[in-house]
């Protein structure tokens, strides 16, 4: 029983190794926007600065606005209605600006990280799960905080749609993965 129990986790520490083998080396400078007016775009921008990183945050960003020499863009996903409604925007507004910023990233040859970086409190309404789903579909890489991940929603969707996921313990983190 012992044995099979330790060849078991080898066999899963085997998988995860594999799987984090799949992340493409990130490249900045980095373009980060929100989708869904939440704050998370100004956090992966805050912990990026303390890491040295160049991040630039727009949370209005639009496709005519991925241009110049940014060779990421980190689309936030999570919605805040008191942030949607101080833009003058909706959840289907905030969709079709950030599929068209990600299809011009695209175009440009530019690595997409889709992200969810304030956990379980941006993950509640159906508002959240549009936001989730549109940027996480064309995203390359799936960047999560453990606690967004609690249920394991982040590691199947990632396993399902065979896209590289980077978890971190915090926010606080997201600077270090982009260096």
């Amino acid at each position: 029983m012992k044995k099979a129990a330790i060849a078991l986790l080898f066999v899963a520490a085997l998988a995860v190794s594999a799987f984090a083998a799949d992340v493409p080396k990130l490249e900045g400078p980095y373009i980060v926007t929100t989708c869904g007016q939440s704050p998370g775009a100004v956090m992966i921008g805050m912990s990026a600065k303390q890491a040295g990183v160049k991040a630039d945050y727009n949370n209005k960003l639009t496709a005519d606005d991925v241009k110049g020499d940014y060779k990421t863009l980190i689309v936030t996903s999570g919605t805040s209605m008191k942030g949607m409604g101080a833009a003058g925007t909706n959840v289907d507004a905030e969709i079709d600006r950030c599929a068209k910023a990600i299809a011009a990233a695209k175009k440009a040859g530019m690595t997409v990280i889709g992200a969810h970086v304030e956990g379980m409190a941006r993950r509640t309404d159906s508002s959240d799960a549009a936001s989730i789903e549109a940027v996480m579909k064309d995203a390359d890489v799936v960047l999560v905080v453990i606690d967004s991940d609690n249920d394991g929603f982040f590691t199947k969707y990632a396993e399902t749609h065979k896209k590289p996921l980077i978890k971190i313990k915090d926010a606080l983190a997201i600077g270090q993965v982009l260096k």
